[in-house]
This record gives structure tokens, sequence and C-alpha cells, in this order.
């Protein structure tokens, strides 16, 4: 009699999925048939516990990748910045902010950047959703001679090329056009366009904020304790280049009171603002992040002391507006801690340093109390002194 068992298969076992039947002749053996139900949700409830097992890694994998890359973005800006320091004694020659530092092809951190071969605006945070600078928005509709307390925005005066054609800077054009060709400055849409070719798409954008130390230096004091201004008749500030040191000098860090490890230059920027007009593939409405961090503090008030509105009277002593000054913080929420919780941070010295949010409200609390007024939930510290210097100067303690 023939063996009905299949070739290969051992006594009382069956492949899944098969039945057996009985034999009733030549070549009767095992009868297929398809999965049951259960079976297909147990492998389905299988494959769906895998892939909530998996996806929590692959995902801290992208993101650890992403704050690597912002991380290395960061070191070569640090490079780049300590060669400038070398030559020219000051880290940068101001922030990207056309409103206030002037032209931003020509002066401010990226402009620096740029001319020693650095593509900033390929440079971006990855992980930050803000893509581009708050300065665009300014660049797009802002007139050029809107006030007399800051540099002349149109940058250089025009040049003649070596073949004799006139070159003008993107800000001078946006300014005034070309005024010997009788080209009158672009407006509307012919504005935007000039912006995205000629500013935009040359790499001159970022989405990391500078820190007040390093575009400001620090602040000029009357002997009341007083900001004061360079040109007559201008309002103080803190945030005018007329009332403070000065893009961060080599002499001013090398005198400072702590090291430059404490002092930050650049960090992952924090959004602020919304983008008026598309720019290339980003639209209207999309976040963008301030130029730099706001300076010295009251802890408060949130604004500075000494400027319109909180003057010291005339006369006060040092002893009276000294200690105003000394407590005094710096508002460090212009950083975003976009990285699950953490923020890139470029020091002095060269390092780049994970600062943590703590209680995750968004923003990193050097000392100041929780308010509605300042956003902090709640008085946890994550940006100690031991992790960056928070006073009103380098060199007074």
């Amino acid at each position: 009699m023939d063996d009905l068992r299949p070739r290969g298969m051992l006594i009382g076992i069956r492949p899944l999925g098969v039945t057996p039947r009985k034999a009733s002749g030549r070549g009767a053996g095992w009868v297929r048939r398809g999965l049951t139900l259960v079976e297909l949700l147990v492998v389905i409830s299988i494959v769906a516990l895998l892939m909530a097992m998996l996806l929590p890694a692959v995902n801290s994998a992208r993101e650890s990748a992403r704050q690597t890359a912002c991380q290395n973005n960061l070191r070569q800006f640090g490079i780049v910045m300590t060669s400038h320091a070398a030559n020219r004694r000051t880290f940068c020659t101001g922030a990207f902010d056309w409103r206030l530092d002037g032209c931003v092809t020509e002066v401010g951190w990226v402009a620096d950047l740029i001319q020693r071969g650095a593509p900033v605006g390929k440079m971006l945070c990855p992980s930050n959703p803000a893509r581009i600078a708050q300065t665009f928005n300014d660049l797009l509709s802002m007139a050029w001679n809107v006030d007399h307390c800051t540099v002349d925005r149109r940058g250089s005066p025009p040049q003649i090329a070596f073949d004799g054609s006139r070159q003008i800077n993107p800000c001078r054009f946006i300014a005034e056009g070309d005024v010997a060709g009788g080209v009158p400055p672009p407006v509307g849409e012919d504005r935007r366009k000039y912006v995205e070719a000629e500013i935009f798409q040359a790499q001159y954008n970022t989405n990391y904020t500078a820190s007040w130390f390093l575009v400001r230096g620090g602040v000029v004091l009357d002997g009341n304790g007083n900001l004061t201004h360079r040109v007559a008749g201008c309002t103080p500030s803190p945030l005018a280049v007329g009332s403070t040191a000065g893009p961060l000098s080599t002499a001013v860090l090398d005198g400072s009171v702590s090291p430059s490890s404490l002092v930050p230059l650049l960090g992952c920027g924090v959004a602020s603002d919304a983008l008026q007009q598309p720019i290339s593939s980003i639209q209207a409405g999309t976040p963008a992040v301030q130029p730099f961090t706001r300076g010295p503090v009251k802890t408060t008030t949130m604004n500075a002391p000494g400027i319109p509105g909180d003057l010291f009277p005339v006369p006060t002593p040092r002893t009276t507006w000294g200690p105003v000054w000394t407590a005094t913080l710096q508002d460090y929420r212009g950083f975003a801690p976009v990285h699950k919780n953490t923020c890139n941070v470029l020091f002095a010295d060269g390092s780049v340093r994970a600062i943590a949010d703590l209680n995750k409200d968004g923003q990193l609390n050097n000392g100041f109390p929780a308010s509605a007024d300042n956003g902090f939930a709640d008085t946890t510290i994550e940006l100690s002194s031991e992790e960056a210097i928070s006073r009103w100067s380098l060199r007074m303690r």
C-alpha cells in the first residue's frame, strides 16, 4: 500500500494553514486552507506591537542626528568667529539685523561668516521649526531711512568694477535703486523677488539667535547709571548700537571676570515673529527668529534700568544705581530648546553645550521668578551661573 504521508514530513506534524483529509486514493494528503481571522489578528497585533516599540527608537535616532548636525554647525561658526577675532580683535561686526546694525550683506556675524566661505543660509538648525530670520520682514517692507539713530542702512556706496560696470550692494539697491543709472528702487512684488534672489538665495539667512554679549558687548552709562546714546536726540536702549560697547572684543573677553566658557555667542533661536511675505519655499506666516537676545533686564519688569521711563534722578551716586544694575539678569528667552527640550549654545571658548529645559516650559530660566509677563512656568534654574554668565557686564560682578 502506498505511503500517504507527504514526503519530507514527520508523522503527526502539519504545516500552518494545512488541514489533513482522509485518504481516498493515490496522491491523497494534506489540504491547504487560508489563515483564520484569529490568526490574522494575532499577526497584525504582533506587527503593530513591533512598530510601536521601534518607532520611538527611530524618532530618537533621527533627533539625535539633527542635534549633532546643529552642534556641528555651531562649532563651525565658532571656528570662523575665533579666526575673525584673531584678525580683527572682535568676534563679529554685529547682528544680522538691518534695522539696528545696517546692511546685512556687509555687517553682522552672518555676513562675516559668508565672507569667509561659510554658507550660513544652508547651515540651519534642522530641529527648529523657524526657518528664517526676523530681519527679512524689515528687508521686505521697511523704509531704509526710518530714523537717523543707527548706521547708514544702505551700506557701502556703489563701486566701479574692473570691467567698468557699476556694482551696488543689495541693501542700497533696496533703499534707492541705481541713482546714477536712473533705476528706481524695487517695490511690492519686485522688492520681494529681489530680496529673495540677492539676499536669501545668497545664503544670508539663519535660524540661530546671537547673544547680546556677542553683538553688543556691554552698555554705555553716564555717571548717574543711565543709558546714553552717542547720537544726540536718540533714545538710549540696550539694543541700540549707539548705547552699547559694540561687538564682543578680545580685550573685553580677556578682561572678563568670567571664563570664556561661560560667555554665550549663539544658540538655537526662538520663534518670535511671523514672516510677512513668502520667501522661496518658506511661506508667509512661518515663524522667524529674533536677531539677538535682549540683554540685561530687571527681574520684575523685564526691562533694562536707566532708560526713559525708568531713569535714575540726577544726581544719583553709584552706590545707589550700581546695586540696581547688579541685580539685573540677561534675558535669554531668545534661545529655544528645540531639541527635545534642550537648546544647543555656542560659547566663546568654542565649546557647544546642550542646555536642558528641565520644566519643559519652552524657555531657559537663569534666575527669573515665574510670572505671566515673562512666561516662565516656575523658578526652576536651567541656565545657572555655572553654565552661562547672567550679569549685566562681563567686567562687573
